[in-house]
């Protein structure tokens, strides 16, 4: 009989322990994946003699001490940029494919209202370039272009999002 595995979901996101050492922060996630957080990438921090305490109060976050009493969190997700080469392009992916939707569905609203891209564009109070980059997923709009361009398009932010 073959032997199935499985394993928690968003095993990825989910730090399970944090231990110091001289050169940093060593994190091991719920996936396996260990790596290490050097102390010069946490300028709060320092060095090692700097760190007083620190705790994982759930799996998504670590909590720093140093002997100034400041507080340093850490996000899983900075983390795991640092314990896994293979997460930054997944990531980067991602949010690639999510500019992409938003993007062509601002076009297809704009088309389905009759608008060039110079006209929605001077309703919502931005560049045509601007716009341009936003439906061919080049680049995110701001809250505030989000919201204007909703608005110039007599839709709800979350219309544009949906």
């Amino acid at each position: 009989m073959a032997r199935l595995a499985v394993q928690v979901m968003n095993a990825d996101r989910m730090m399970t322990r944090a231990k110091a050492s001289d050169q940093g922060i060593e994190f091991a996630f719920a996936d396996g994946c260990t790596g290490m957080i050097s102390f010069g990438d946490i300028p709060e921090i320092g060095s090692l003699s700097n760190l007083v305490d620190m705790e994982l109060p759930n799996p998504y976050e670590a909590v720093l001490r140093n002997r100034r009493g400041e507080t340093v969190e850490l996000p899983w997700d900075f983390a795991r940029h640092y314990c896994d080469p293979a997460y930054r392009p997944r990531v980067d992916q991602i949010a690639a494919t999510g500019r992409s939707s938003l993007g062509d569905r601002i076009r297809r609203i704009r088309e389905s209202e009759g608008l060039t891209q110079n006209e929605l564009a001077k309703a919502a109070g931005i560049g045509r370039i601007t716009l341009v980059r936003i439906e061919k997923g080049g680049s995110s709009p701001r809250y505030a272009t989000l919201i204007a361009l909703a608005k110039a398009l007599g839709r709800s932010p979350a219309d544009l999002l949906a």
